[in-house]
């Protein structure tokens, strides 16, 4: 079986060429085949940083409509889907930061998706006290 090539900026215009290329056909400048490989690797991690980072804003999304559909009182199931996605999303900010939150690229995708990364931070720390807190209380008002 034959390996796929894989892609990377050229290290001197920045066009994405394949570790398969002899030069850039951007700016001509010949390809060294360790340096290729390495910025290859380099951008699949990228590439999967911005893919997980992603998920991982959806999934935090998620978990603010299952917050907020838990306080339906004809819903509580719902509110085990908003403790299921609050772990996940605790597991998957994480994982991410141990398995990305290093990279050094100049690539425009990171920066958005370490965005996507701090605002799923932010939507988790904010989830801790409407879940765990405010949610508790106002049962506990309600049913006095």
């Amino acid at each position: 079986m034959f390996a796929q090539p894989q892609t990377f900026p050229c290290p001197n215009c920045n066009e994405i060429i394949n570790d398969t290329m002899e030069k850039c056909p951007f700016c001509s400048v010949p390809v060294d085949r360790q340096i290729a490989a390495m910025a290859a690797d380099i951008q699949s991690k990228v590439n999967q940083a911005c893919s997980d980072a992603s998920y991982l804003k959806t999934a935090a999304l998620l978990m603010w409509a299952f917050l907020g559909l838990s306080f339906v009182p004809l819903l509580p199931a719902v509110g085990w889907g908003f403790i299921f996605t609050f772990t996940a999303v605790l597991g998957m900010l994480i994982r991410w930061q141990v398995k990305f939150g290093d990279i050094n690229t100049k690539d425009t995708d990171y920066p958005q998706a370490r965005r996507s990364k701090n605002l799923a931070l932010i939507l988790w720390l904010a989830a801790l006290p409407v879940g765990f807190v405010l949610k508790p209380l106002l049962y506990m008002l309600a049913s006095r």
